[in-house]
């Protein structure tokens, strides 16, 4: 009887024994392979930062006017793309970011000299007498709240003088009887280089003979808004994207950066003051 109480201690011993085994393996396997997922994630972050650090350097060369830097030897390729904003073949532009309340933006009109970026009126105007659709909005706006926006449209021309027509649109009908602001449309979709954006709120502005620019800047929003035009004919051309892509050959990683660049326009304020070729006298 003693002997089969040693026999029953004994067996209950190897499996306690072997319960403990069983728990220290799990949680050492568990710390292992936390351990060996750590060390692959930092060095994921790493090679993306090493990646992403390439993709800079290219899009620096980029902007300077240089070619892409070579990195075969880091065992990097690396690849650009450049996006004409306008140009030949493009009569619709959105601006590559978001815009706040009060901030001004500028559609130009007339050709830039692409090598000094100066305004060249020998080359044209955009289309005489035509028209530019305005989008704007977030898809998530509707036209009656306190913050929806509204829109303020300047154009700068020359018929012998400089001069400035400014209209104003509201997709509020309950301000534009205060303000007397235009009631704006309903918007629509727009398909811009492949890519297709939904704006709530459109609005439609004839553009005089001579006009150099399209200044344009929302209202009353709270948060920032998606921008973009559409013309009846080419628009000139307003700027580049520059998208440089950073492989690292080993790891599989890519990463890729973006610098949009638009001509430079004067600031907001020249669009309320005299435009005058000759000098001003008070009398």
């Amino acid at each position: 009887m003693e002997e089969m109480k040693k026999k029953t201690n004994s067996g209950q011993a190897l499996l306690v024994i072997l319960l403990i085994m069983a728990v220290a393996l799990t949680i050492g396997l568990s710390v292992v392979s936390r351990s060996v997922t750590d060390i692959r994630l930092s060095q994921e972050q790493e090679e993306s930062a090493r990646a992403f650090s390439v993709a800079e350097a290219g899009l620096e060369s980029l902007l300077a006017g240089q070619d892409l830097p070579d990195f075969s030897a880091e065992d990097f390729t690396i690849a650009a793309e450049t996006i004409s904003l306008g140009g030949s073949g493009k009569n619709s532009f959105r601006f590559p970011k978001e815009i706040d309340a009060g901030k001004t933006q500028t559609i130009w009109l007339i050709d830039h000299d692409e090598t000094t970026g100066d305004l060249n009126p020998s080359s044209g105007f955009y289309q005489d007498g035509g028209t530019i659709e305005i989008f704007w909005g977030n898809e998530d706006q509707v036209a009656n709240e306190p913050t929806t926006p509204a829109l303020e449209a300047t154009i700068i021309y020359n018929d012998g003088e400089f001069k400035t027509t400014k209209s104003a649109f509201d997709p509020d009908s309950n301000r534009t009887t205060s303000n007397n602001f235009t009631l704006a449309s309903s918007g629509e979709s727009l398909t811009i280089d492949d890519q297709t954006f939904t704006f709530p709120f459109k609005a439609t502005v004839s553009i005089p003979s001579g006009s150099y620019a399209l200044r344009l800047k929302l209202i009353y929003n709270d948060v920032e808004q998606a921008l973009a035009i559409r013309g009846d004919a080419d628009l000139p051309l307003q700027g580049q994207c520059y998208q440089v892509t950073a492989s690292d050959v080993g790891a599989g990683i890519s990463r890729k950066v973006e610098q949009c660049q638009l001509f430079e326009a004067p600031p907001a304020i020249f669009d309320y003051v005299l435009f005058s070729e000759e000098d001003l006298i008070k009398s």
